[in-house]
């Protein structure tokens, strides 16, 4: 398996959260998410260029309490999945990703509306493979359509929007409140 080569890219990341937990990493740092819904792996997610849409998934989750830390991120070591080059190593990825299961007799993870384990499993797979051949993964990128159609028969949904998940906060270069 080989991966593509990017060219280093920054962008600005919104992360939603508590109150609680902005004061938390303003202080100390970003915890790293492991979740089984962590669809493009392990790590911290972040809406590309979408403060609004950060605001309104901290706000549905936290309430009044929910805040919004806004992040200079460097796209480096990127898995990036707006790059149709990365489609044929993911895909490789799975066939070995499967294969792998069937030796050791365990079933694939199963896909669901809010848990999208099989794609976490998959990334989190070719960042190991990655890494075994030297090479570091620090960020995923890739869209995320969600949400109802902007207008009748439209393939535009209202809710969509660009992932990030960061491996490595090395690639964090500065962290404000919003």
């Amino acid at each position: 398996m080989e991966s593509q080569k990017v060219h280093s890219l920054n962008i600005i990341g919104y992360h939603g959260t508590s109150v609680t937990a902005a004061m938390s990493i303003l202080g100390t740092g970003f915890r790293y998410s492991r979740n089984e819904y962590d669809w493009l792996g392990d790590g911290v997610y972040f809406f590309q260029d979408a403060p609004l849409r950060a605001r309104e998934w901290a706000t549905r989750r936290y309430g009044d309490d929910a805040a919004v830390i806004g992040s200079v991120i460097r796209l480096e070591g990127c898995i990036d999945l707006l790059d149709i080059g990365w489609v044929e190593v993911l895909t490789e990825a799975f066939e070995e990703y499967q294969v792998q299961q069937l030796q050791l007799r365990q079933p694939l993870p199963r896909q669901s509306t809010g848990a999208r384990r099989l794609d976490r499993a998959v990334v989190n797979y070719v960042v190991d493979v990655l890494a075994e051949a030297g090479e570091i993964v620090r960020t995923v990128r890739s869209t995320f359509s969600e949400g109802r159609p902007i207008f009748p028969d439209s393939a535009l949904l209202d809710r969509s929007h660009v992932q990030v998940v960061v491996r490595d906060m090395a690639v964090v270069e500065d962290v404000w409140l919003i």
